[in-house]
């Protein structure tokens, strides 16, 4: 998308040509069949080196590109008029891809500088966001983060309303400045607590909006909509395909990389990557210190297809606000397959390998994380009997079923 409206045919500012081949493509039905072809020749990669063969890997992997095209179509659809804005959720128990944080929840709409914006809302029981007008996206190869702005530095606390003004000009006096090359609003809304209560809501109006309704849709309307999800689908399923094996190339097993910075994600969050490898004997003893940060998380994905492992019915993450820390404030984390009676306890699933990921926002140095290899026998006594796993267990559901109620 170029935020240009003219390009969605939607904004009263085109008129309507001679039809141009990607509209032709639309009426004689070839831009469907080369949209489903093209499906299908991603379903064909999935059989290839370059993913995991394993029956089990290969369910998740048809399961994971049923996922992107049903993602990227529900996008495509409503979300990618920069005149008629709706935002998007996305990486919630459905739509699931790139490594998501599971403390957040995530949502997307494309704008335009030409058009001034209201999000508004309330934040419920959410603890932090951060708002970002991009450029591009991350998997695409076009990424950019032109600003980044955070609830807590607007002064708001769970419980209070707000409303930010988003525009391109600087007359407006906006909350958010518009870059001309910026095409994407995303918001992402933090839960560390996991309390069973009221999320955020959020809501983006166009408040230029001249009263008319938009114009009949337009064949290089729906062109663009197939292109858009098939564009998005094929640069997803690759491109986090080979960010991963790129770090794990970079990263010697079960050992964590250095927390660094990425320049397309949230501003001044800091990540830490690993790839855990275990026998069934086996364990990784993570230390870290969580206070290095303002807020601070760990979770595991599988590999490949870099979903969250699943964090409803198993506890396969932890944060500072619910970790169990150690005298001196650090924690100790056990990763493994099965219960070891561990307070921090992360489950792999009994995959033979995962990904683990480590962030830590808005730290006032370089944080600090280690791992090692341990025998299971050599891990403390069991202090977390299996009546209080389920109720921890039965709180993350009950979590997970009120802030994804939306």
């Amino acid at each position: 998308m170029t935020g240009d409206d003219t390009a969605t045919g939607r904004d009263g500012a085109g008129g309507e040509a001679g039809p141009d081949a990607a509209e032709r493509a639309v009426l004689d039905g070839s831009a469907w069949r080369r949209f489903c072809a093209r499906l299908a020749d991603l379903g064909d990669e999935l059989l290839g080196p370059g993913f995991p063969g394993a029956p089990a890997d290969r369910a998740e992997g048809y399961r994971h590109l049923m996922n992107q095209a049903a993602c990227w179509l529900t996008y495509a659809l409503g979300s990618t008029d920069p005149a008629r804005p709706l935002l998007f959720r996305h990486n919630d128990l459905v739509y699931r891809w790139g490594g998501p944080n599971i403390d957040q929840n995530a949502r997307r709409a494309v704008i335009s500088g030409r058009h001034r914006y209201r999000l508004s809302g309330s934040m419920g029981m959410c603890e932090e966001f951060a708002l970002q007008v991009k450029r591009g996206e991350m998997h695409s190869g076009d990424g950019g983060v032109d600003a980044t702005v955070w609830a807590s530095d607007l002064g708001l606390r769970p419980g209070d309303r707000f409303a930010i003004t988003i525009s391109g000009d600087r007359a407006d006096s906006p909350d958010v400045l518009v870059s001309p090359a910026a095409n994407l609003l995303h918001i992402r809304d933090y839960y560390y607590r996991w309390a069973a209560a009221e999320p955020a809501a959020f809501v983006l109006e166009r408040i230029d909006e001249p009263g008319q309704p938009p114009a009949p849709l337009a064949p290089r309307r729906v062109a663009e909509m197939l292109d858009i999800a098939l564009s998005q689908t094929e640069s997803s399923l690759r491109y986090w395909r080979d960010y991963q094996e790129r770090l794990r190339a970079e990263t010697p097993l079960n050992q964590f990389s250095p927390p660094g910075l990425v320049a397309e994600g949230v501003g001044g969050m800091y990540y830490a990557h690993a790839f855990i490898r275990l026998a069934a004997d086996e364990a990784l003893v993570v230390e870290v210190r969580p206070d290095e940060a303002a807020r601070w998380n760990l979770q595991l994905y599988s590999r490949a297809w870099y979903e969250p492992l699943d964090f409803a019915e198993r506890p396969t993450h932890t944060n500072d606000a619910i970790v169990t820390r150690n005298p001196d404030g650090s924690a100790t984390l056990v990763i493994c397959a099965g219960d070891p009676g561990h307070p921090n306890w992360l489950d792999t699933e009994g995959r033979v390998e995962v990904m683990a990921t480590s962030r830590w926002t808005r730290p006032a140095g370089t944080p600090t994380i280690s791992a090692r290899v341990t025998s299971r026998d050599r891990l403390p006594p069991p202090t977390v009997a299996p009546p209080a796993r389920r109720a921890q267990v039965a709180s993350r559901r009950a979590h997970v079923a009120w802030r994804y109620h939306t």
